[in-house]
């Protein structure tokens, strides 16, 4: 009896040693595979700097404005790659804010120089004179991506670290090293000139005062309102990182780590001074195999955004990556869609939680619009698209334009053949205000 007790002990222990074996190598796999991601992202990352350096370059020497539009539709697409790959990496936002409003604003200067150029107009020396600071600029954070890939690659650091808080201890030298690389390359951002251009992200548009208003928060009420806007179930602790002070809306930045010690899921948000109201929150915890459907994904984040006293908001159009889903909500007033007050959700597919969230749009343009009646009807504005589009039934929307106005207009969905377009006509002067190409895949509907 005793013998055959320690012979199902053993087996037993066997079959433990054999599990937890499995369970390291899935570990070490799956880490791997992070790893592989972070490393690719960052690489790729890299390109895209460097192809805006050398085609800045070559928009200030070129001299026709056919040229210049391919040249500045490059720069467009790939500043916005960039900074999307940037946004991705397990680094702290606000270390790289500015980073990445640089290659934002880079991005849309080239769409507003590329319909210029559309129109026979030739670069004026402003604003050669701008792009040129800008292609130092991007040849700066070139060097410095380059040289930090060095020290990745001859000092073992590893970008994935930094997202597993679990061995923050262990790495914390390195780990460091990494992120303050980041932070000194800030500091050289930040002198980057001030640009005064058409477009969405330019610089007057984003000294407009919000319409944000509300008491004064202290700290003490911020820690607070962190943790009640996450409100998931678990226990977290709350640091405030420090402040957001040379924005539209002065903010405190937040840290949010699990009080039980669960490893990557540490959140990072910003809360305004004014109001005490979440710009954005981010969950760098580690997203898994997609399990819910496209609608589900929006039925959790329509769920979330009324939990948060975000009414009346509907969602547009959304777009799916590495088990994540991110949609896009705008404000409804009297069944018209209001563009400019704009809401992003970012749900993880794999468990159903929001793991990202930013209302800069809706915190910064929201109120109650007086809205004048359209002066030519739906009919009318039908008539200015082509009859050999497929058109569905329109609807009223507020669209905002480049100089910062807003307008209201009839939006036509519009099928061509293969293609599918936005259609915007102005709903007081029947002009084409805007259209949009509708890029439909199977992760979601992009907009161009």
């Amino acid at each position: 009896m005793r013998r055959g007790l320690m012979i199902v002990l053993a087996i037993a222990l066997v079959g433990s040693g054999i599990w937890g074996y499995q369970q390291y190598q899935e570990n070490m796999e799956h880490n791997i595979y992070l790893e592989n991601q972070f490393q690719r992202m960052f690489y790729d990352m890299i390109v895209d700097v460097e192809n805006i350096q050398v085609s800045l370059a070559k928009a200030m020497v070129t001299g026709t404005p056919k040229q210049n539009v391919m040249l500045f539709t490059d720069i467009m697409h790939l500043s916005y790659d960039a900074q999307e790959k940037l946004s991705q990496l397990p680094i702290d936002h606000s270390n790289v804010s500015k980073t990445q409003k640089f290659l934002s604003q880079v991005g849309d200067l080239s769409m507003s120089l590329a319909r210029k150029n559309l129109d026979g107009k030739p670069l004026d020396q402003t604003e050669t004179d701008t792009l040129e600071e800008l292609h130092n600029y991007a040849n700066y954070l070139s060097q410095q991506l380059i040289e930090l890939q060095g020290q990745i690659a001859n000092g073992g650091t590893r970008i994935g670290e930094l997202a597993r808080k679990a061995n923050q201890q262990l790495k914390e030298t390195n780990a460091n090293m990494l992120t303050t690389s980041f932070v000194n390359m800030e500091e050289k951002m930040r002198e980057y000139p001030e640009l005064i251009y058409d477009g969405p992200f330019s610089e007057h548009l984003k000294r407009k005062k919000p319409r944000l208003q509300g008491k004064q928060i202290n700290q003490n009420e911020i820690e607070r309102i962190a943790e009640s806007f996450v409100n998931d179930g678990t226990k977290y602790e709350a640091n405030v990182l420090g402040d957001l002070n040379d924005t539209r809306m002065p903010a405190y930045v937040v840290s949010l780590k699990p009080r039980t010690g669960e490893a990557n899921h540490d959140l990072t948000m910003a809360i305004t001074k004014t109001g005490g109201k979440v710009i954005w929150m981010l969950d760098a915890g580690n997203i898994g195999e997609a399990k819910l459907s496209e609608e589900q994904g929006i039925q959790i984040a329509q769920a979330f955004l009324k939990n948060k006293g975000y009414q009346q908001m509907i969602p547009t159009y959304s777009v799916q990556y590495d088990g994540q889903m991110v949609i896009n909500f705008a404000y409804q007033q009297n069944d018209i869609v209001i563009y400019p007050d704009l809401i992003k959700v970012k749900v993880g597919l794999d468990e159903g939680k929001i793991v990202g969230f930013e209302a800069e749009g809706f915190l910064s343009n929201n109120y109650e619009r007086n809205i004048d009646p359209p002066k030519i009807t739906a009919e009318e504005a039908r008539e200015k698209i082509s009859m050999a589009a497929d058109v569905s039934e329109p609807r009223l929307a507020i669209i905002p334009t480049e100089g910062g106005s807003e307008i209201l207009c009839y939006e036509f969905k519009a099928k061509y053949k293969q293609d599918t377009f936005l259609i915007y006509i102005n709903a007081d002067t029947g002009d084409e205000q805007k259209i949009l190409q509708m890029i439909i895949k199977d992760e979601g509907v992009l907009m161009l």
